[in-house]
């Protein structure tokens, strides 16, 4: 036991289980001393930034000269150029008024746009009744682009049918084998139906006693005053009518229970109904059955196809159908996005309907010649007819209006510098109607932004040492004198008590 005693880590001079103070204690000067000197670290970067702070927020709140222009193309440009500061809240305010213009310079691009109506043809027999008008003489059947049929206006044509003359037939009805009567589908050529009173019983429900047999016996009862058998007369009224309602839905076979109890049993003595027997009457049809209404008994009808005639005449339709295909194309090289150039209204120089081949080498007035040439390409490309395969004969789609329209869409490229970055802003589209695009632009909050990243990047800093003899070579910490802690001054001087 004793050696185990002197074996323990916490044995001191005899005395089991006691812990080192010693220990302890510079354990807790070790941990006073790094948070002490934390602290310290941090509150030299929060001086440092507080002392620069203000010279940041005067750099920051600098406002840069306002520039004259030299010109009135320079003019224009930082007019446009504050109209798109103005325009877009994340650019910086003022933009033209305070940039430095480096370079700019004007150029164009042409958007070219076919519109193509495509006209697809199918021909359709269409059979009518036959009225007793004679046909003309026969003509021969030619293919559908053979015809010649009405112009249509516009791109956007609806359907059309257009009735061939010289191609009626008179032709038997296959419906009723050109008797001109079939079948009633009334009655199934029977002539008669199913009453539907008494659903062919020849006795139905008598409406007095509800089929019950039996009625309320109001000759014993009591005289009752004028205004309770009144409401009893509503309350009867209003019962039997929803009880109709219920009877009704039952005797279509769906099972829902009345709501209403108006049994005279459970209200007093009964009577025998003085109106039916056994709470049933005969039917007025007496044999089950009723004359059918729609062929009077006569068990056939006119034929609905051919009109009672038993002949129909048979002509054919062109159906002409029209579809709108656009296509277009911007020429020129931009380092704007096709998608936002397309949106710009531009100046239109040349708008015309195609009746006639158009020739490379015969430009418009106003229109380049590679413009032109491209045009030219895409009228040809897109009216091209699309062969049937195996075979010379086209197809029943053909392309029968073409226009053509052709854009200039100016646009300046300005290079100026703001805030010591250089950028690039390109305005774009007709006069009046400009429109900007630009990557990269000064945002508005520039000067706040640079404020909080210099602010950010002094607290990150690490901290620099001051020249003090109790400094360290080891990264930057504030000198602070902690008297440091000797075992041996308990044993020189014994009066001291013990620490625990």
């Amino acid at each position: 036991m004793g050696d185990e005693y002197q074996q323990d880590p916490g044995y001191r001079g005899g005395q089991p289980n006691q812990p080192n103070f010693e220990d302890i204690d510079k354990r807790v000067e070790d941990i006073k001393r790094l948070v002490v000197s934390g602290a310290s670290e941090a509150q030299q970067r929060l001086k440092r930034v507080v002392s620069k702070a203000n010279d940041y927020w005067q750099q920051a709140q600098v406002t840069p000269t306002p520039k004259q222009a030299s010109s009135i193309e320079e003019q224009r440009i930082r007019q446009l150029a504050n109209q798109w500061s103005y325009e877009n809240w994340r650019v910086a305010r003022d933009l033209g008024t305070y940039m430095d213009l480096i370079s700019w310079g004007t150029d164009e691009v042409w958007e070219v746009t076919i519109e193509t109506r495509w006209e697809t043809r199918g021909m359709e027999q269409v059979t009518e009744p036959y009225k007793g008008r004679a046909t003309g003489i026969p003509k021969p059947l030619l293919p559908v682009w053979d015809y010649e049929l009405p112009a249509v206006t516009g791109l956007k044509a609806p359907t059309t049918h257009t009735r061939l003359e010289g191609l009626d037939e008179v032709v038997a009805c296959t419906a009723c084998n050109g008797t001109g009567h079939v079948l009633c589908a009334n009655c199934n050529g029977r002539g008669w139906i199913v009453c539907p009173d008494c659903k062919g019983r020849t006795k139905k429900r008598c409406s007095t006693c509800r089929g019950r047999g039996y009625v309320a016996d109001w000759s014993k009862g009591e005289k009752k005053p004028f205004f309770q058998r009144q409401a009893e007369n509503v309350a009867s009224s209003v019962g039997n009518k929803v009880s109709d309602v219920f009877d009704n839905i039952r005797q279509q076979g769906v099972p829902i229970p009345n709501p209403v109890e108006n049994d005279p049993a459970a209200k007093g003595p009964t009577v025998p109904c003085p109106d039916c027997i056994k709470g049933e009457v005969d039917c007025t049809c007496g044999n089950g059955k009723r004359v059918c209404t729609a062929c009077q008994g006569a068990k056939m009808s006119l034929c609905s196809n051919c009109g009672g005639t038993g002949k129909l005449i048979r002509h054919r339709e062109i159906v002409r159908r029209f579809d709108l295909r656009t296509q277009t194309r911007i020429i020129g090289e931009c380092s704007i996005p096709s998608q936002q150039l397309l949106g710009a209204s531009g100046d239109l120089i040349y708008n015309a309907e195609i009746n006639e081949p158009l020739y490379v080498d015969a430009p418009p007035d106003g229109v380049p010649m590679d413009v032109w040439s491209t045009a030219v390409e895409l009228v040809n490309g897109e009216s091209q007819v699309p062969q049937k395969p195996g075979g010379d004969q086209p197809s029943s789609s053909q392309a029968t209006l073409q226009v053509i329209e052709l854009v200039r869409i100016p646009y300046t490229k300005v290079q100026y510098a703001f805030a010591g970055q250089e950028y690039t802003l390109y305005v774009y589209d007709s006069e009046g109607k400009e429109k900007f695009y630009a990557d990269r632009y000064p945002v508005r909050w520039d000067r706040i932004e640079r404020l909080f990243k210099a602010i950010s990047n002094d607290l990150l800093a690490p901290a620099q040492p001051e020249s003090s003899p109790y400094s360290s070579n080891q990264g930057y910490r504030v000198p602070i004198e902690i008297p440091s802690y000797e075992a041996e001054d308990d044993e020189e001087h014994p009066g001291n008590p013990p620490r625990r």
